[in-house]
């Protein structure tokens, strides 16, 4: 009984950029035009995991962020940061899910959040500092959006939840 209680329930095996873009389009004429208006920034978050074998998932953590002046694109930054990971064997759905859906991008969130950080400051902006965001809470709204619609939760079989956040930078 004091094996199983010390064995992890979740082990990131490993973890890594998958894809990762940033695009200032209309530099150098957009920093003149944020000597005088503040951007409108826009952020989107999507967890998607995929089972790879029984017991193995992928969890990709997908943050999408825009400013803009105006109608003007200051900068568009898109990253999907993942991990691969264990779950211990027997977990029940409903913990499994949690696991995949909460604990894994709340591990990879600091991560993803200084990449995107490095990504504006680089490209001559200010850098994009997010706040902390509440997996568990965005979990909930998912899964209460999708019984809902009359459909079963996301699972951690498949699947996404998704938020959006406005800020100003």
């Amino acid at each position: 009984m004091a094996e199983d209680a010390e064995q992890p329930s979740l082990t990131i095996n490993t973890q890594y950029v998958k894809d990762h873009s940033f695009e200032n389009p209309n530099a150098p004429t957009i920093y003149g035009a944020m000597r005088t208006d503040r951007p409108d920034i826009n952020v989107s978050v999507e967890v998607t995991p995929t089972q790879l074998q029984d017991q193995v998932y992928e969890v990709v953590l997908g943050l999408r962020a825009s400013a803009k002046v105006g109608e003007t694109t200051a900068f568009m930054a898109e990253l999907d940061y993942a991990a691969v990971i264990s779950l211990a064997p027997g977990l029940s759905d409903e913990v499994r899910e949690r696991l995949v859906m909460v604990e894994v991008p709340r591990h990879l969130f600091p991560f993803a959040r200084a990449i995107l950080a490095d990504d504006t400051r680089d490209g001559g902006f200010p850098p994009l500092m997010m706040s902390p965001i509440d997996f568990a809470q965005l979990y909930l709204s998912r899964r209460a959006q999708a019984q809902a619609s009359g459909s079963q939760g996301s699972g951690a079989q498949g699947g996404n939840g998704e938020a959006e956040a406005n800020g100003q930078g």
